[in-house]
């Protein structure tokens, strides 16, 4: 008997894109390969682009010629064996799609008392056991910041609970390198396949350095934040 493994086991993986006025913000296909990539890994049946594309096309349609944008969520969702180390033997695709109201004003960042390790393979992937992601978030939020940057082993700066991060030196943006244990943004890889910004490894000193520093994903594209309430980092002009 084939059971829901997302819900047993926390296996599936999820894309979160913006719609707007009929079109994606970021490149579907970019999105689908993530996925795809992740799936491959996991060992979870998907279906081909094709599929990806018309499943999503159709639960979109009735918001085609709207001009709010919207937050749409696609979930690739394991079924298979009941035993965790047993075999996903199907999928099932799912979809949220919900107004999006991106968060105004200023945008302040903190430093997360929770590390990553570079060489989980999880943080390569939106998967749906997104636990640590979510504390991350929560406990920025409950000392009044919009979210955390998160260090790895080495004490080296990876993303923050939902967004890629750069700092601007010299007119130049440097991102951390997928290496240090981070998810390769969709909107990240567009601005690194464009040149507008490099990979380097970063950590925190390196950031008294930088003139402004950034977050981006594929909801809110790229957005200056600052580190206010961070002490010895960098002082606010």
């Amino acid at each position: 008997m084939s059971v829901e493994r997302f819900i047993h086991f926390g296996e599936g993986l999820f894309e979160t894109l913006r719609w707007q006025e009929g079109k994606f913000f970021t490149p579907l296909e970019y999105h689908y390969q993530r996925l795809q990539s992740g799936a491959s890994f996991f060992e979870i049946p998907y279906p081909p682009f094709e599929v990806f594309k018309k499943f999503l096309e159709k639960h979109l349609k009735e918001f085609k010629n709207q001009l709010q944008p919207f937050y749409v969520k696609v979930l690739l969702l394991s079924l298979g064996e009941g035993y965790y180390g047993g075999k996903a033997t199907d999928y099932q695709l799912k979809v949220v799609i919900k107004p999006f109201n991106p968060p105004k004003g200023k945008l302040t960042l903190t430093i997360s008392p929770f590390r990553k390790c570079s060489q989980n393979p999880l943080w390569r992937f939106k998967t749906t056991n997104f636990l640590f992601n979510v504390k991350v978030k929560k406990e920025a939020l409950q000392r009044g910041f919009y979210d955390a940057l998160v260090l790895n082993e080495f004490e080296r700066i990876t993303e923050t609970s939902s967004a890629n991060f750069y700092c601007q030196k010299d007119g130049v943006l440097l991102t951390p390198p997928t290496e240090e244990g981070l998810l390769e943004g969709v909107y990240r890889r567009l601005l690194l396949e464009q040149g507008k910004a490099f990979q380097h490894p970063l950590r925190l000193e390196d950031l008294k350095n930088c003139e402004r520093f950034f977050i981006s994903n594929s909801l809110l594209g790229l957005r200056e934040v600052s580190f206010e309430g961070l002490r010895g980092i960098r002082k606010e002009p």
